[in-house]
């Protein structure tokens, strides 16, 4: 079964939990006071199994920002998040803090979840769809898919969860093989049961009689019973949402904010070296040992930031900097955080764990790294990127599990990088894998392409979607491949389209033959092209190589497709949008029945025509009229984006 975690974010009042509701029956309001109240005071709960063996854990975030805090803990281990906006407010502060969070803890993947939209008209529905859109640009969300839901009528609800569905398959699942470590975010008693503690399984595995270890506390005990998603289980994984039973313990003996791990595997600490960022908006600078609020996973502890080499650290900066707590956490190397200022109480920047038992600065000495001298710190950095497989491993983590010093292991990097055995591929995280996966991935890459342009002859190349399915390693290290296959002249990068650089498509005197005839029935078409299935009739071919054979036409600027179905002369297109641009800046905008004043087309060709230029960004549509992108509603200024 594969496991995952959804977290809801955004403002008070947008509709998270009535979504979640919505979703899976499951009310995460438990408490007296949120019923009373309305609003979500702590973390709620609920699941989703959406089929082919997936099982979604939801974690559901109160909006308050008095509550940011329980927001923070419930965040940290999700895989998937669920921005929510309603439509009748649009973006809001929490809406804003939220993604900053949600970005400080590195999540990778998630959607945006527009909500009442039985409230709004379609007008106001856009207008709030473009602010959130703004809101997110530049973020894990910019290219996220956008869904309008009602959570009281259902509208969208199935969309949603064939959306989540997708995601879910997308998810890389977490290795079983690490150890054990389970953030508490929930203890209470059952009569007849005893303690029990929740929280989001990050890493390792548990097992019903497994001694555990509570940390920072110390004290052990074992696990009585384990249930997950409202079913008993003898065993519990990675990405789950787990509720353990406890031996021997009363609810006062622990408290959330604290680890369930496997005894001796992890150490409380009071230190941690950080890889620190500022965050761009924040109106308070991060100085030089300021106290703050640190979120890790569910604990919440004051601490103090020691900045060894400035004063403040610039908004938008990077820094690699030291985190004293008043009380321990139990970090690992590669842990997210968020800081935020004591008072007021907003967030100020986070980062990741470098080194998780740390000494104070002023300890350390080039005696101290001397100890640390090996027989041979290029094998054993070696062998680190080589055991971090096709992920890679940076900078950041070698650090951690290296012990070198920065300056140490900068100068190793750099003779292992120049023996080619190590290459970087994500320049912007310092992620590094060793060459033999690299060489994986480069074989992998250009066979893929051999096999599609030997079965697909007539095609320029292959989607970079595509290619990417069929090819194995993380996002940035395929790119990373291709970048280096082209600028060796290996392949040729069009934009979504890759092909090998040798590739030509040739055509045969018979298909050029019937590319000829497509082409001069769709331009002498005019403003009433035969649609695809009279296409593929006349050409005399089957649908695929007709496909094929337009394709080469739209490459050449012949035609353009307008639809699935719909092909034109590209000098009519042209033709058209000089005289939109023309009707527009003169009338301030144009309506569907004035459009076929331009193209003395029928509906059945201007319906798809209009909607082709709003998707081209040429146009958009307000009410029921046309402006040219840019213009606002009035037409004014002609601005074509």
């Amino acid at each position: 079964m594969k496991r995952v975690i959804l977290g809801t974010a955004g403002h008070i009042d947008h509709g998270k939990t009535e979504l979640v509701r919505a979703l899976t029956g499951i009310d995460t309001d438990r408490l007296k006071e949120e019923k009373q109240r309305g609003i979500s005071i702590e973390l709620g709960f609920a699941f989703l199994d959406l089929g082919d063996d997936i099982r979604m854990g939801i974690v559901d975030v109160p909006g308050h920002e008095k509550f940011v805090r329980h927001m923070v803990a419930g965040s940290g281990g999700i895989d998937i998040a669920a921005l929510v906006i309603a439509l009748d407010e649009g973006v809001m502060p929490q809406t804003v803090e939220h993604l900053d969070i949600l970005s400080l803890l590195s999540v990778r993947m998630g959607l945006v979840v527009l909500t009442k939209s039985d409230l709004v008209d379609e007008e106001l529905a856009m207008l709030a769809e473009e602010d959130a859109k703004d809101a997110v640009k530049g973020t894990f969300l910019e290219e996220a898919p956008f869904i309008r839901v009602s959570s009281k009528t259902g509208d969208g609800i199935d969309q949603l969860r064939t959306t989540l569905k997708g995601l879910a398959l997308l998810v890389t699942e977490r290795p079983v093989h690490g150890l054990l470590r389970l953030p508490v975010d929930r203890v209470f008693t059952i009569k007849g049961h005893g303690t029990v503690v929740t929280g989001t399984l990050i890493s390792g595995t548990l097992s019903t009689g497994d001694e555990v270890e509570i940390l920072p506390s110390g004290m052990k005990t074992t696990v009585r019973s384990l249930e997950s998603h409202n079913r008993s289980e003898e065993k519990a994984f990675p990405g789950e949402r787990v509720a353990v039973n406890l031996r021997g313990l009363e609810q006062g003996d622990i408290q959330r904010g604290e680890v369930l791990t496997h005894p001796g595997q992890f150490k409380p600490s009071y230190i941690v070296d950080v890889k620190l960022r500022a965050l761009d908006r924040s109106p308070i600078p991060l100085n030089n040992r300021r106290k703050v609020r640190l979120h890790h996973y569910t604990s919440d502890v004051e601490a103090r930031v020691i900045l060894p080499d400035m004063d403040v650290l610039e908004p938008g900066k990077d820094v690699i900097a030291q985190l004293r707590a008043a009380a321990p956490i139990v970090p690992a190397t590669g842990d997210r955080f968020v800081i935020r200022a004591l008072s007021p109480s907003i967030t100020l920047g986070g980062g990741v764990v470098m080194n998780p038992r740390a000494v104070k600065l002023r300890a350390r000495s080039a005696k101290f790294f001397m100890e640390l001298d090996r027989s041979d710190d290029a094998a054993i950095l070696e062998s680190l990127v080589r055991s971090s497989g096709m992920a890679g491993i940076g900078k950041n983590e070698l650090l951690g599990l290296s012990g070198f010093s920065a300056k140490r292991l900068e100068k190793v990097l750099e003779t292992i990088k120049n023996s080619r055995l190590v290459i970087r591929f994500d320049a912007a995280e310092h992620r590094m894998v060793h060459s033999d996966f690299f060489e994986i991935v480069r074989n992998k890459l250009l066979e893929k392409l051999k096999t599609f342009h030997a079965e697909q002859p007539l095609k320029e190349g292959i989607s970079k979607q595509e290619l990417r399915s069929a090819v194995p390693g993380t996002d940035k290290l395929v790119r990373s491949v291709m970048e280096s296959l082209a600028a060796k002249g290996e392949i040729s990068d069009q934009g979504n389209l890759v092909r090998l650089a040798s590739h030509k498509v040739k055509l045969k005197d018979e298909e050029k033959d019937i590319k000829n005839k497509l082409s001069k029935m769709i331009v002498q078409g005019g403003n009433a092209p035969p649609v695809f299935k009279e296409i593929v009739a006349a050409g005399g071919v089957d649908s695929k190589q007709t496909r094929n054979l337009l394709g080469i036409l739209e490459r050449e600027r012949i035609i353009v497709r307008i639809s699935e179905e719909l092909y034109f002369s590209n000098d009519f297109i042209e033709d058209v949008k000089g005289k939109l641009v023309e009707f527009i800046k003169r009338e301030g905008g144009l309506t569907p029945s004035q459009f076929h004043e331009i193209t003395r087309s029928s509906r059945k060709y201007n319906i798809p025509l209009l909607e082709y230029f709003d998707r081209q960004r040429f146009t958009m549509r307000i009410g029921d009229q046309r402006v040219l992108r840019g213009s606002g509603s009035s037409g004014e200024g002609g601005k074509v984006e």
